[in-house]
């Protein structure tokens, strides 16, 4: 996804936000507040910048300035602890066919760190329409021989919203691996994170990425990955981070399952912002 000038100010407030996080001494927040924008300032010029990427960087002289290694830490237990909470409410609304469990799954991804916990449980309660849907796309991939199915998870608590869409999948004959990132990075879901949930075994397999990276980047992957990457027949790519740091592969493997929370996001899914979006990656005109 090409970078827009208005990304300048969204990463400015997530290093705002992250410096908060890491830490209480005001020292230490100037430090790294002035190394993370240095970083900003310096990647966001690059052609071909990538938002996510830039955040990756900037959360990581973030933890080694500070001393926290998990920056969003409290952040995670109170969203997981809501999104479980929200999950038990809505989940029996929506039923068991492939449209709906997509549904319930995208609607984990409407929480956001720079959203009141109320202004989304509101839209929870909203009817849920994808503005745009490649699900015939979808089915038809799944109708083909059954193989390899990555689906690579997104924010923590999302793991209960994803439960009923991976059972589905593997009924229907898929090997379905779900996808954690390799260490704390931004909001994004671990192991530890799938642990502390309680749903480490019941959605086994689990692998990580090898990467704590905001969304994918394949340069930065364990060799373990890069191989199951290379031998998926489907990738299932959930939110945001995701979809910044993978369309423009344009790869027809890959669907994109997000709600596009920002006006670039949703310019380049040709979208209104705040629309739920289920897409193939090569459809996406980078």
């Amino acid at each position: 996804m090409a970078i827009q000038p208005e990304c300048h100010a969204c990463l400015v407030g997530l290093v705002d936000l992250a410096v908060q996080l890491a830490t209480s001494d005001n020292t230490l927040q100037r430090q790294a507040k002035d190394a993370a924008l240095a970083i900003l300032n310096e990647e966001f010029p690059r052609p071909g910048a990538i938002p996510a990427l830039i955040a990756s960087r900037f959360h990581k002289v973030i933890m080694a300035l500070t001393g926290n290694p998990d920056l969003f830490a409290s952040y995670k237990a109170r969203e997981t602890e809501f999104l479980a909470r929200m999950y038990e409410h809505l989940a029996p609304a929506f039923a068991q066919d492939l449209e709906s469990l997509l549904k319930l799954a995208v609607l984990g991804n409407a929480v956001d760190f720079f959203r009141e916990p109320d202004e989304v449980a509101q839209e929870f309660m909203a009817p849920l329409e994808f503005g745009v849907s490649d699900l015939k796309a979808w089915r038809l991939a799944l109708n083909g021989p059954p193989g390899l199915l990555l689906y690579l998870a997104d924010n923590a608590g999302e793991q209960y919203f994803d439960r009923p869409l991976v059972m589905h999948l593997r009924r229907r004959g898929w090997e379905v691996v779900y996808v954690v990132k390799g260490g704390p990075i931004q909001n994004d879901l671990t192991r530890a994170d799938l642990k502390a949930s309680g749903l480490a075994d019941a959605l086994a397999p689990v692998v990580d990425t090898g990467a704590a990276t905001v969304g994918l980047d394949l340069a930065e992957v364990s060799p373990e990955f890069q191989r199951l990457y290379d031998q998926a027949r489907l990738i299932l790519a959930k939110g945001m981070g995701h979809f910044e740091t993978m369309s423009h592969l344009a790869d027809p493997r890959v669907f994109f399952l997000l709600q596009a929370k920002c006006r670039p996001v949703a310019q380049a899914l040709g979208a209104p912002r705040r629309t739920f979006v289920f897409c193939q990656g090569s459809a996406i005109i980078p």
